[in-house]
């Protein structure tokens, strides 16, 4: 290749470019912030995504230059929760800005790579930065990352994800380039994401333990698309005409200080405002903390509203407790009272914790707050399974803290799902055959919707997943349903269970452990 050739090339790449985020405060702020962790959380159409592409390029070209050849090398892992959403959004926002046509093409194989090069012009340094996208929705695919050598990493949709491949992310950054060509100037992982409810890590971690020190995690919320806007403040007269939008009962008006609002469609929010609920807007349009449901609740039979209640504990009526293993391990704490109804007094969720640990503090919790009770523990049957190390199953492991667990009558997945869904369809003297403690949090977040089915991607009607999602709702969902079964609910679920039932999606078994 000329030097001219290169030079033109050179030269078309940047100038294919638009870095210039001067005028989105707060993108610009997360841009200029050195934080080992950063997140930049906003509305759909803030420009987010674009951002955070784009950063990928400005910290390769911060990068120290090679003291053998005179090339800045980086590497970046971009990571997404699946790969047909990481095709259909990541990967078009990344095509948007980087171009086959100028920066070269992308190999589709998986994993997909894209390898920018610019060669060395006069004084500027040349430039590779080798780019890795990656599908990372399950704690257990965090192995996926540990052969990586990477300089930083991007998580598009961070909510989407599990903390710990987050947190597995942080390991693998900072390891390239190597020594000999100069090694990494800067290190770290940037997420973006639209916003969350106010019980998930994102939210802890941003909103409440916000970690400080050299390596801080840092976040930037941008200003919401709209704004609601009062009643009073409406002017009776041809409101939409000057900028109000009416939806969900409610007054809206386009947010004077919401950014990217140059490089959206005209109307933008007003059109993607039609026909979603208060929940959605507040969520992607307002750019507020909220719960949305997506996909399909595995109970919909649950009612928030009917079935949560100030629940004090039966005196002389048994305690019946569901557990979940594995490395999110869950409790629910129930009662089965004379009339055949459920009440859910507590619930244990962890994060990142063995059984070891979740052991004592399930012990401590037993022995705190039902001294007296009799108590039966169920538990996930796939418990039985003998640990490959130590020979032991979590059954035994339990027995030795003094915690005498048996495991469920079944671990069908149907047989799971209608233990919990009978006593919701029954009424007892007027109320509700199953009530849960207002102070179940992330069970009553799991009944609603966060633990579901996943939508799947064809024409047509709706359609979803043979089997629920596993994500941090799913863990205490399954102990609710191990609690019931096991505590009298199985009698009349596992009747039968082998006869036909008519057609039936296949697969409908999953391991508890994934």
């Amino acid at each position: 290749m000329s030097t001219s050739k290169k030079t033109n090339d050179y030269d078309d790449a940047l100038k294919s470019l638009d870095l210039d985020f001067s005028t989105s405060p707060t993108i610009w702020k997360f841009l200029n912030s050195n934080a080992f962790v950063r997140g930049l959380i906003g509305p759909v159409g803030s420009g987010k995504s674009y951002a955070s592409a784009a950063e990928v390029m400005i910290r390769a070209v911060k990068q120290k230059v090679s003291p053998r050849d005179g090339i800045r090398y980086s590497r970046f892992a971009i990571v997404r929760n699946s790969y047909p959403m990481l095709r259909t959004t990541t990967l078009k926002t990344w095509q948007e800005l980087f171009p086959e046509h100028i920066w070269g093409p992308i190999r589709h194989a998986p994993p997909i790579t894209h390898h920018l090069k610019l060669p060395t012009r006069g004084k500027a340094a040349g430039i590779d930065c080798e780019v890795v996208f990656l599908a990372l929705d399950q704690p257990k695919d965090v192995r996926k990352l540990l052969s990586l050598e990477l300089t930083g990493a991007w998580v598009n949709e961070a909510r989407e994800l599990p903390k710990a491949v987050i947190d597995g992310l942080t390991h693998r950054v900072g390891r390239y380039p190597v020594q000999a060509d100069g090694g990494p100037s800067w290190r770290g992982v940037w997420i973006d994401s639209n916003p969350c409810d106010d019980d998930h890590w994102m939210y802890r971690v941003a909103e409440i333990e916000k970690p400080k020190g050299k390596y801080a995690w840092e976040f930037y919320r941008q200003p919401g698309g709209v704004i609601e806007t009062p009643k009073d403040n409406v002017p009776e007269e041809m409101p939409e005409a000057q900028g109000f939008i009416f939806s969900c009962g409610r007054w809206w008006q386009q947010n004077p200080k919401a950014e990217n609002i140059g490089n959206l469609p005209t109307g933008y929010y007003e059109q993607i405002m039609g026909g979603k609920n208060l929940d959605w807007i507040r969520c992607y349009a307002e750019g507020k903390y909220t719960f949305v449901l997506e996909g399909k609740p595995v109970w919909p039979e649950y009612d928030d509203q009917t079935m949560v209640a100030d629940c004090e504990v039966v005196p002389g009526v048994p305690i019946q407790i569901g557990l979940d293993f594995g490395l999110t391990p869950a409790a629910v704490f129930a009662q089965r009272l004379v009339n055949g109804g459920w009440q859910v007094l507590h619930e244990l969720v962890t994060f990142d914790m063995g059984l070891e640990r979740f052991g004592h503090i399930l012990k401590a919790e037993i022995e705190s707050r039902f001294p007296g009770y009799d108590v039966s523990i169920f538990g996930d049957p796939a418990g039985l399974q003998r640990d490959s190390i130590f020979e032991t199953t979590a059954f035994d492991h339990l027995k030795t803290l003094g915690l005498y667990a048996q495991p469920c009558p079944s671990n069908n997945w149907r047989v799971r799902r209608e233990a919990l869904a009978s006593p919701m369809g029954r009424l007892i003297e007027g109320k509700p055959g199953f009530v849960v403690s207002k102070n179940c949090v992330q069970l009553r977040k799991a009944l609603a919707g966060g633990y579901h089915y996943k939508r799947v991607q064809v024409s047509g009607h709706e359609r979803f997943k043979d089997t629920p999602n596993k994500n941090e709702s799913s863990h205490v969902g399954d102990a609710a349903g191990y609690c019931l079964l096991g505590g009298g609910e199985h009698r009349q679920m596992t009747r039968n269970t082998t006869r036909p039932t008519g057609t039936t999606n296949a697969a409908l078994e999953f391991d508890v452990f994934q």
